[in-house]
């Protein structure tokens, strides 16, 4: 009897092994899990054209297919040729690997997917060469038409789930290239999505930045890789024995109020600066010397809350933990310790390091804060370095000896007593009525 029931679990536990798929393939996109994705939904999904396969056949964006059929005549037509045929053999070789790089069950027929590949890869290529080369659009562009469209189109072009794998686009790149076209596919993508980066210097971010030889898995992968490029070139791997010190050192600036978490106006009355950097290779590239803090430029416009969230998502998902930094995550948690109130988004903003379109600075503050809701925060800390100086640099301040709704007050070295005063009034509720021109920054 026993043996008859151990022969029957294990032929049930057999079969349901056999159905598993193959976990050695290397998974590269997938999709966002919900406690992620449930701060803000809409940021992760298309708003007007599907690629790939995770939100295909979606109602709003059916109106698109009929474009990615249109770019495909002008395709055809200007090389002069009559059929697809030969990009539908190529995606037909890659169909097994495209199909192994989607973390998700495809529950799409072998024709509609190798279609898919064909219809999305060519719609993309050819939109990533008119974004760069006007000559090849013209009045009767259905996107081109209209500038909305247009951007919502690059958005949707590097969302976490709305991804091809890049070998498709690279065949079908290689295989539509003209014979005077001199720009690589990554160069191409990188100018024609560039205008998406959260940066404020001109042409920061069009051009490539990303060392030869570096594997790109697919659009979004590319352009994370080239906003922290030359940023990862700055940062030399911790030891093992650094990560403890790397996470007291977050959490000692993680911890709510009175004195440990610093926002910027907090900062500005422990003598800490701020300053607009200069000049950087990467938005991310944060420094701290001699009390000042340097924070290259950033724009904020309606865009920038999906691409960070979906930079994140894809260093959640493609980060290995304790292996490689998280550039972009690290980035978003330090802001979001300056930043507490829209008070602290207007003292940056005077200073020229936050500019943003949203009509006002709460808008900003709430997406900071937001952002860093339900991010899993993995060793090593990109900016660790600079929090340790900065906690040193606000703990060595001469000490008053008062208490106020910030924490200790601190003098800063080098400054006047009326520049203390007007520290210490701004906190001191019974300072105010006696010195009414000490009361503002």
């Amino acid at each position: 009897m026993f043996g008859e029931i151990s022969d029957e679990i294990s032929i049930r536990i057999d079969q349901k092994r056999s159905g598993l798929s193959d976990t050695s393939r290397r998974q590269l996109i997938f999709k966002v899990h919900s406690k992620l994705r449930s701060e803000n939904e809409e940021a992760y999904e298309p708003q007007v054209v599907s690629i790939g396969p995770y939100h295909r056949d979606k109602p709003k964006l059916i109106k698109m297919e009929q474009y990615k059929l249109m770019y495909l005549n002008v395709l055809l037509h200007r090389r002069g040729e009559s059929s697809a045929k030969k990009y539908v053999e190529a995606m037909v070789e890659l169909q097994q690997q495209a199909k192994s790089s989607y973390a998700e069950e495809i529950n799409l027929e072998a024709v509609d997917f190798v279609e898919m590949l064909c219809l999305d890869g060519c719609f993309v290529i050819e939109f990533l060469r008119k974004l760069s080369q006007p000559e090849l659009y013209n009045e009767s562009d259905p996107i081109f038409q209209m500038s909305w469209l247009i951007s919502a189109t690059k958005k949707d072009l590097i969302l976490f789930e709305n991804q091809l794998p890049f070998i498709v686009l690279q065949k079908l790149f290689d295989m539509t290239k003209s014979q005077d076209e001199e720009k690589k596919l990554n160069d191409l993508a990188i100018l024609g999505l560039s205008s998406l980066m959260p940066v404020s210097y001109p042409g920061q971010s069009s051009r490539s930045t990303i060392p030869a030889g570096h594997e790109v898995v697919h659009l979004l992968d590319l352009m994370h890789k080239n906003l922290t490029a030359s940023f990862s070139n700055t940062l030399a791997y911790p030891k093992h024995e650094e990560t403890k010190t790397t996470w007291q050192n977050f959490y000692r600036f993680k911890k709510k109020k009175p004195s440990l978490q610093k926002p910027v106006i907090e900062l500005l009355h422990s003598g800490t600066q701020f300053k607009r950097a200069k000049k950087s290779e990467s938005v991310l590239r944060i420094t701290f010397e001699n009390g000042v803090v340097k924070i290259p430029p950033l724009f904020v416009d309606d865009h920038t809350e999906s691409i960070f969230r979906n930079f994140i998502a894809y260093e959640q998902y493609m980060s290995k933990p304790f292996e490689t930094w998280r550039y972009v995550t690290d980035y978003i948690s330090f802001m979001d310790l300056l930043i507490d109130s829209p008070s602290d988004v207007e003292k940056l903003r005077n200073r020229g390091i936050i500019r943003h379109g949203l009509g006002n600075d709460k808008a900003v503050s709430a997406m900071f804060n937001k952002l860093s809701s339900d991010v899993s925060i993995e060793s090593p800390f990109c900016y660790d370095k600079i929090l340790e100086k900065m906690r040193e640099y606000c703990s060595k301040r001469p000490v008053l000896g008062g208490q106020t709704s910030c924490g200790i007050i601190f003098i800063p070295r080098g400054q006047s007593f009326h520049v203390w005063l007007h520290a210490f009034c701004f906190f001191s509720h019974w300072c105010r009525p006696y010195f009414p021109s000490y009361t503002r920054l």
